[in-house]
């Protein structure tokens, strides 16, 4: 009887402690995110995104549990989110024990404290850092001229946001600059089903007035540039998002895009990815894309707009996962070719190009 007694009490022990530590590891973040604030950017989509009072779709915070979310800047967003504040500016003392920073759609420069901070974030290996650009109507041109000054000044990625919008006269949401593009990963890359899988609308997402991803073939700012897409790319760099075949390039204002013409037709790459090898570490994840997953006038997060139904939720939560999951070491690169590159060197190149600003109005 002792001897059972004992058995049955080793069981219940043992059941106890394994039930403590399944709970345990349910409730451990798979990573950290800090979403920067500390720039004019704006949380839209981290809480739920509605209209007339009416939610059409849950927040970020709420939908994506299994992720720690944090943030940089002003401290009244911390009782509107309930998430902890960094602090007002970036420093490298935040960032420790963040896997993922995202930078959506800056509209004030960065300090140079701030960008070493990043660099060296970044230097420690199996980061994920997604910096979000804009098109290059009304303020966005300086958005675009912010993020390409960060990524140069990073100096670890070939991907930059060209100073030009891209439209959809036929896959829109009303208007041709409300872009209803699709989740569309370059062949080759690697786990690409765990990005796309889910979908129920078909892989669209919302780009509302969206810039296009160009690359360099120098990433300290100084080479040409290119055209971005699945034959005209630097190694382990995959088109994510793209306009359908019907985008169009298009010149809301000065100075002329570098890689792109206005009035190019055809499918053009909204949200890319570059896998950063690094000697003896695990490897970074730089992802560049020309709309913001959160914040912006209207983010990717949205799940229907005027209307259209949409995967972005869906998406942003896999590309996430995804992401974290390739910067861990869990997903390896493939391979990728470049076998055409049309090069182009700057605005000089594009003399000539009528670039014809629209009367600045607020689009909705």
């Amino acid at each position: 009887m002792r001897r059972a007694a004992i058995l049955i009490a080793a069981f219940v022990l043992f059941s106890v402690f394994g039930f403590a530590m399944a709970s345990a590891a349910e409730t451990t973040p798979i990573a950290t995110v800090a979403v920067d604030l500390a720039h004019g950017e704006n949380p839209k989509g981290l809480t739920p995104l509605t209209y007339k009072n009416q939610t059409l779709t849950p927040g970020i915070l709420e939908t994506i549990k299994d992720m720690k979310w944090v943030y940089f800047g002003d401290p009244k967003y911390a009782d509107e989110l309930g998430i902890k504040d960094l602090g007002s500016k970036i420093t490298y003392d935040a960032l420790k024990g963040v896997d993922v920073l995202i930078i959506p759609q800056p509209t004030n420069p960065f300090y140079p404290d701030e960008v070493q901070a990043i660099k060296q974030w970044l230097q420690e290996g199996g980061k994920v850092l997604w910096v979000a650009g804009d098109s290059d109507y009304g303020s966005g041109v300086k958005t675009q001229q912010f993020v390409d000054s960060l990524l140069d000044q990073l100096g670890i990625t070939n991907l930059r946001v060209d100073l030009c919008s891209v439209e959809d006269p036929v896959s829109n949401a009303g208007k041709s600059y409300r872009v209803i593009a699709l989740v569309q990963p370059s062949p080759d890359t690697p786990a690409k089903d765990m990005i796309t899988k889910g979908f129920k609308y078909g892989g669209k997402v919302l780009e509302h007035g969206p810039g296009v991803v160009a690359w360099v073939d120098n990433p300290n700012g100084q080479g040409n540039w290119h055209v971005l897409n699945d034959t005209s790319r630097p190694k382990y760099t995959y088109v994510i998002v793209r306009t359908t075949k019907n985008g169009e390039i298009v010149e809301n204002n000065a100075p002329a895009a570098h890689a792109y013409q206005a009035g190019n037709t055809g499918q053009f790459p909204i949200v890319a990815v570059q896998i950063v090898e690094l000697q003896g570490k695990k490897p970074d994840v730089i992802i560049v894309s020309g709309e913001t997953p959160i914040g912006g006038y209207m983010p990717m997060w949205a799940s229907v707009y005027y209307g259209v139904k949409l995967d972005g939720p869906t998406f942003i939560n896999n590309f996430l996962h995804w992401s974290v999951d390739v910067a861990q070491g869990k997903i390896a690169p493939t391979s990728t070719t470049s076998s055409s590159s049309k090069k182009i060197c700057g605005p000089a190149a594009i003399v000539g190009l009528a670039v014809i600003p629209l009367l600045l109005r607020r689009r909705k």
